[in-house]
């Protein structure tokens, strides 16, 4: 008797923890996605200067830069032609080959990446181009994944998958290694090693992970409220050329 009430227990119990895994890991949505970007862009446009002309980079469907348009920025925008978002496009963004900007030199007042740099393993001469393409007084904003969004996607995947997650970027051998290469001590030397100075720099203040946990039913609120206890999944930085 007592038996047969232990595994009646044991499967009730099993059916409950499978049924709570399916809510806590949702399927992400494009459209939870950009209200997560949208948040980025409102602390982002608090410290983009008054100035004209932005070239976006890694610009996905282009609502980034639509919204940006809608702010009075003259916006021009490119992206991979095999980027996953290209179907989904609401601004025209430009295809092109990832190596060379497609634009003459000292043209753009402002460039703007979003979660873009850690996908680059061609990092050095990227930085050359942008700032071929950018004027000498101009600035560069790049909005990129945390130490923080590391180490709670590692875990989360293993919630989800039951495997041991890759490198999300191209520049670590491995998901733990990236948890110091996402840091922002780590992100600050990458761009001093190239030549930047280091103008203004914020957290997104946002908690996410890779792994959709809750998707939209964890609303940017609470996400905002969990920062504070687990961390920022996003680092914000703003670079201008050494030599001014």
């Amino acid at each position: 008797m007592l038996n047969t009430i232990a595994k009646k227990t044991f499967h009730a119990l099993k059916a409950r923890c499978r049924s709570l895994k399916r809510w806590l890991i949702a399927e992400q949505t494009l459209a939870h996605l950009q209200c997560i970007r949208t948040h980025e862009l409102l602390v982002v446009a608090e410290i983009l200067p008054s100035r004209k002309r932005l070239l976006e980079i890694g610009a996905g469907t282009g609502w980034q830069a639509h919204d940006l348009a809608q702010r009075g920025y003259q916006v021009s925008a490119i992206d991979l032609p095999a980027s996953k978002y290209a179907e989904d496009r609401v601004f025209p963004v430009i295809d092109y080959d990832g190596q060379t900007i497609p634009f003459d030199d000292s043209v753009f007042d402002i460039v703007y990446t979003s979660n873009l740099l850690e996908h680059i393993p061609h990092l050095d001469s990227f930085q050359k181009e942008i700032r071929r393409v950018l004027q000498a007084d101009g600035f560069v904003i790049h909005v990129l994944p945390s130490g923080s969004w590391r180490f709670w996607s590692n875990l989360s995947h293993i919630v989800r998958y039951r495997t041991w997650p890759h490198p999300h970027g191209e520049h670590a051998a491995n998901a733990i290694e990236e948890i110091g290469l996402f840091s922002k001590r780590a992100w600050r030397q990458t761009f001093r090693d190239s030549g930047w100075q280091i103008a203004a720099e914020r957290s997104n203040g946002l908690f996410y992970t890779g792994s959709s946990i809750l998707d939209a039913r964890l609303g940017i609120k609470m996400r905002r409220r969990l920062s504070r206890l687990l961390g920022s999944s996003c680092n914000i930085f703003v670079l201008r050329t050494s030599d001014l």
